[in-house]
């Protein structure tokens, strides 16, 4: 603008000449330079003053949906993943043997490391021994079950002797009040009938006393066989117990896959939760890709995702959206974040996907492993492809 402006004040007839032939003026080149070198200074600053306001005004508004709009997400923050599993000792002791090497491929239910198992054998056979002794006292009330019943059938013969007994003086007794009446008999003998008569009614008391005892004690011994029967329960449950913990002393792997490198070494003590060794389960393995929240307004399970292996170049696999996080990963930090206080500045949060890979070859099917570097893209506009499972 200043030179414009510079432009129309008067000028000497040759120095316009001399301008339009392409020649500075003589005496002035340097302030003519300046001046146009102000001028573009000027020009750039304004330019970039512009755009700034632009891209600050035009980028918070539609940057997300212009994101949102691409047909393939692609983002290299993922990863391929397995489900490990770490294997801890159960039970307490010593490790008597460490059965594979490191990076040794096992199958289900191999043994992985050994227990010293002494101290469970043991306990096994003392847990044995308890259920013996509570069979044996159950036999032995069942025995004395028995017994009780023939002393119940023996009292109550006995009531049975006595009546007869009773019933005999009774008509003794009745036989000599006649006579003593006709004065064929003495009182005396009817005094001894009579006696009779309430010695045996006092037998028979005694005897219906026995046998009432007698058959209370069934109850009791019945009582006996109830407690008998839950010792044996105990007893029984404690060899469970002492069985799991003996089985336990054999470290086993869960699935087939790769163990990594033992954590023990024989002879070494452990404890239960003390990780001994982690099996891979390889070649079952997956894809967590963490997309930015702009990234997935259109994804959706099932869509065809390409993933490419940072180190196989050239190489993509096929692979399909299986699950979506059900929220983002600050949401399962140690701290979530409290916006609502302090001051908050935005920034888009990162939502996992997993994602199943399919029809592997058979090339790269031993070679892949958990932890690798992936790019994953996923192909909105493509349909489902279906998992061959």
């Amino acid at each position: 603008m200043n030179a414009i402006v510079t432009d129309l004040s008067p000028q000497n007839p040759r120095d316009l000449t001399a301008r339009a032939l392409g020649a500075e003026p003589k005496g002035q080149p340097a302030a003519t330079r300046k001046r146009r070198l102000r001028s573009y200074l000027a020009l750039a600053r304004t330019a970039v003053i512009v755009a700034g306001i632009g891209l600050a005004v035009v980028v918070p508004l539609g940057w997300g949906q212009w994101v949102a709009g691409f047909t393939n997400q692609s983002t290299d923050n993922a990863y391929l993943r397995a489900d490990i599993a770490p294997i801890s000792a159960q039970v307490a002791g010593t490790i008597r043997k460490v059965a594979v090497q490191d990076y040794q491929r096992v199958r289900k239910g191999d043994v992985l490391a050994e227990i010293d198992p002494s101290e469970y054998q043991a306990k096994v056979t003392r847990a044995s021994a308890a259920v013996a002794a509570g069979e044996a006292a159950i036999r032995n009330v069942d025995s004395r079950l028995a017994l009780q019943q023939r002393l119940i059938a023996q009292a109550e013969a006995g009531i049975s002797a006595v009546a007869a007994d009773r019933d005999r003086a009774q008509a003794e007794h009745a036989r000599q009040a006649a006579l003593t009446r006709d004065g064929w008999s003495t009182n005396q003998k009817l005094e001894e009938a009579l006696a009779a008569i309430k010695r045996f009614e006092a037998q028979l008391t005694e005897k219906r006393a026995d046998a009432a005892a007698t058959r209370e004690q069934v109850s009791v011994l019945g009582t006996q066989r109830e407690q008998a029967e839950a010792d044996l329960a105990s007893s029984k449950a404690e060899l469970a117990l002492a069985e799991i913990e003996l089985a336990r002393t054999r470290i086993v792997a869960p699935s087939d896959g790769v163990v990594n490198s033992s954590s023990v070494r024989t002879g070494q003590y452990v404890s239960p939760g003390m990780r001994v060794i982690s099996v891979v389960p390889l070649p079952n393995i997956y894809v967590v890709a963490n997309y930015k929240e702009t990234q997935l307004g259109k994804v959706r399970i099932g869509q065809a995702v390409s993933v490419a292996v940072d180190m196989f170049p050239g190489e993509t696999l096929n692979g399909r959206v299986e699950q979506i996080s059900p929220a983002s990963g600050s949401e399962f930090a140690l701290l979530p974040p409290d916006n609502a206080t302090g001051n908050f500045t935005k920034v888009a949060q990162r939502i996992a996907v997993r994602i199943e890979l399919i029809d592997i070859p058979d090339g790269l099917k031993d070679l892949l492993r958990p932890g690798m570097s992936v790019l994953s893209t996923i192909h909105t506009d493509q349909p489902a492809v279906a998992a061959d499972r």
